[in-house]
């Protein structure tokens, strides 16, 4: 299947490359379209926003794909999606979305054929605003093809992420010590964890999560609702067992309590983590079963199978 995917380059997340590396790997024919450049000063990426746009549609129509799918669907400058919109006998648009929306994103919306959102709470917020394109709940996916060497693990949990008020409040309130690797985050109420400010790069994320007994996950308060992000998968790729706040859409992916570990309160994690200090062979377990699972239901090759089913 030849794919024209489209996204943004060197995000945090790297879910753009990822989907690209797995999706080569099941065989398919991928072609890269960058809308988003993070080390490109923004007001001249505004200004080559049109010739930019014209040139990834005009590549886009040489390459004559099966499919466009576009990573982070509402988020990516209309210019480009308008251009892919109006191409002579194009293949579906799909956008496949994470990150919270307003009414504000209907322009963008409408010029799809097909959005899957990784949240389905933002499946119910596009269905309440009307948008016109179709759309499913489609969960984020792992890199099958990532998984990092086995190496010793830390007896600590570790957290990757950026901080916002809400994560930064949990940790906070986190009585044995984490791992926290990120940027931005200040040492201010952390003194009993070890904290690495700065971006991690990509490629060592992966080993992070090897290293470490556990995964924590807190939801991004700013662009969630009910969703799992990409830290909900990717620990297992090493079977590195997740400990997550409760979500609604955790048990639509994994078995709570068997596959992950679920906290609604900083009273419940502090009780988990300090079960899994005492109880590594629980944390051994737990990292297993949800690497099974992610093998088998959460790899990019599934959720291309889904998308193409709904087309």
């Amino acid at each position: 299947m030849k794919i024209f995917l489209v996204g943004k380059s060197a995000s945090i997340t790297h879910w753009f490359e990822d989907a690209a590396s797995a999706l080569r790997a099941e065989g398919h024919a991928v072609r890269l379209g960058v809308v988003r450049r993070p080390w490109l000063n923004a007001g001249l990426e505004a200004a080559l926003a049109q010739p930019l746009a014209a040139d990834m549609a005009a590549r886009a129509a040489r390459f004559d794909p099966d499919l466009v799918l576009v990573i982070g669907g509402l988020h990516a400058p209309t210019a480009f999606l308008e251009r892919l919109a109006s191409l002579p006998g194009r293949p579906p648009l799909v956008g496949w979305a994470g990150d919270a929306f307003d009414a504000g994103a209907r322009r963008a919306a409408d010029l799809y054929d097909l959005l899957a959102y990784t949240d389905s709470g933002l499946v119910a917020r596009h269905t309440e605003m009307g948008f016109a394109a179709r759309c499913l709940f489609l969960p984020h996916a792992a890199n099958l093809g990532k998984s990092p060497a086995e190496r010793p693990r830390a007896l600590r949990m570790v957290f990757v992420a950026t901080p916002t008020p809400g994560r930064r409040a949990v940790v906070e309130a986190v009585t044995a010590p984490l791992a926290i690797f990120g940027p931005a985050w200040g040492a201010e109420g952390l003194a009993h964890h070890q904290v690495h400010a700065g971006r991690v790069a990509p490629g060592d994320v992966a080993g992070l999560y090897a290293g470490h007994l556990a995964a924590l996950n807190i939801r991004n308060e700013c662009n969630v609702l009910h969703g799992l992000n990409q830290r909900s998968f990717d620990p297992y790729l090493s079977a590195t067992p997740v400990v997550t706040d409760d979500q609604a859409d955790i048990a639509l992916c994994f078995e709570p309590g068997a596959e992950v570990l679920v906290w609604r309160d900083t009273d419940e994690l502090n009780a988990g983590y300090d079960r899994l200090l005492r109880e590594p062979d629980l944390a051994r377990r737990i990292g297993q079963a949800g690497k099974r699972r992610l093998f088998a239901d959460h790899g990019f090759g599934r959720r291309l199978e889904t998308l193409m089913s709904a087309l």
